[in-house]
């Protein structure tokens, strides 16, 4: 029997222990909410073959009520979240139209842990190389492209005397630094 067919269902909230994330996996109330959505929707689905019924789509929209209001405990749970709400989003995006609470709420709910876990979406980290690097498309993300429009190109003694004036620059530091070192030296052996 499926836990969206009964009208009071409610998953018990299990605490996040002081430690953070250290709940066991399968004490996430959020897993059994996902379960019990995707078991209605295929009850729906079957039911839809046949003629779609009243009882049907009202589990499946108590199952989804249930999932939008249920927390996730565990970043599992959340990564989890989002994996069903992202199927379920482009499953009834021909169905539902953003007008609609349940598919909006979801939409938001999805984009919500999204932005919170970090993640554009739930992907698989990449085989370790034989040095124990990761591919560099795994572990690290691609730089934006910066576009920067050129104006004219200096000439090249205007460069030249660019590069004389940085130089210049430098042994200035070095000798202000060797001359204010060296009259330290000589105030501290005075006194």
């Amino acid at each position: 029997m499926s836990l969206a067919l009964i009208p009071n269902f409610s998953v018990p909230l299990v605490p996040i222990h002081e430690d953070g994330d250290r709940v066991p996996f399968h004490a996430d109330p959020i897993l059994a909410a996902i379960e019990a959505h995707e078991e209605a929707c295929a009850v729906f689905q079957a039911a839809a073959k046949g003629g779609p019924t009243l009882r049907a789509f009202e589990s499946m929209e108590i199952a989804l009520e249930i999932l939008l209001g249920t927390p996730c405990a565990t970043r599992f749970g959340g990564f989890a979240l989002i994996r069903h709400l992202r199927w379920w989003i482009e499953a009834e995006a021909h169905h539902a139209s953003d007008c609609e609470p349940g598919y909006s709420i979801a939409q938001a709910r999805e984009a919500d842990l999204t932005r919170f876990l970090g993640s554009d979406g739930v992907s698989r980290i990449g085989t370790a190389m034989p040095s124990g690097r990761l591919p560099v498309s795994v572990s690290a993300p691609r730089p934006t492209r910066i576009v920067i429009e050129a104006g004219p190109t200096p000439s090249p003694a205007l460069v030249r005397l660019g590069r004389a004036v940085a130089s210049a620059g430098d042994l200035l530091a070095c000798l202000v630094l060797i001359a204010g070192g060296c009259v330290l030296t000589g105030l501290a052996s005075l006194i």
